[in-house]
């Protein structure tokens, strides 16, 4: 499993990366077979947004610093370099551009984008 992380360069530019999670082995339910989990931090506040189709937010930095997971619809984001990375189902993005350029989201097909907002 991997999510994408939006960072900043110096010069302001922003750029993305893919990573890996660092899953461990976790005895999370007490009394159930382990499976492996990653530790992502502590969460500050969660948020779930509903952004019509058709929406570009232009290009902007991420306000604070937090994931952002889609549950629904389809967008994307695009860093300065040209890098999309396409929000369907399931993908994560660490949004960490919190100056610079940042980046451009856009809501790309009929249906509304569905998602939650973890800041951290």
């Amino acid at each position: 499993m991997k999510y994408h992380r939006v960072y900043t360069l110096q010069n302001g530019e922003t750029r993305s990366e893919l990573l890996p999670y660092d899953l461990k082995i976790s005895d999370f339910v007490k009394g159930t077979p382990s499976f492996p989990m990653a530790d992502m931090g502590a969460a500050k506040t969660l948020k779930v947004a509903s952004i019509p189709s058709g929406w570009d937010g232009g290009w902007h930095p991420t306000p604070l610093k937090q994931w952002c997971i889609t549950l629904s619809g389809s967008a994307t984001i695009e860093t300065s370099d040209k890098t999309i990375i396409e929000l369907k189902g399931g993908v994560a993005v660490l949004l960490d551009d919190t100056f610079g350029k940042g980046h451009r989201t856009t809501v790309v097909n009929d249906d509304d984008w569905c998602g939650m907002l973890v800041a951290v």
